[in-house]
């Protein structure tokens, strides 16, 4: 009885955290802003570095894209590389 009390309450507080892991990774891929101006505003005063770091993780995109056929498949260098494009971005 217990044990079935316990298993509750550990899957409510795992899915709790997964909720939020989930609400925070939104908030961190959402655009900075809504519109059209301000993302052009915001693309202008980004450096050098950020830009060449998006653009190669655009080509890497579509590099994994390009060799699949029908859903991409990433290999564990792809998706070392994208965390590594990402965390520069």
């Amino acid at each position: 009885m217990w044990f079935s009390t316990v298993l509750h309450y550990a899957r409510n507080w795992i899915q709790s955290m997964a909720d939020k892991a989930e609400t925070r990774v939104k908030a961190w891929t959402k655009p900075a802003t809504d519109s059209l101006i301000g993302g052009t505003l915001a693309d202008v005063t980004r450096g050098k570095g950020e830009l060449i770091a998006e653009n190669a993780l655009l080509r890497q995109q579509l590099i994994v894209l390009k060799r699949q056929v029908k859903q991409p498949k990433l290999s564990p260098r792809d998706r070392g590389l994208l965390v590594l494009l990402t965390s520069r971005v």
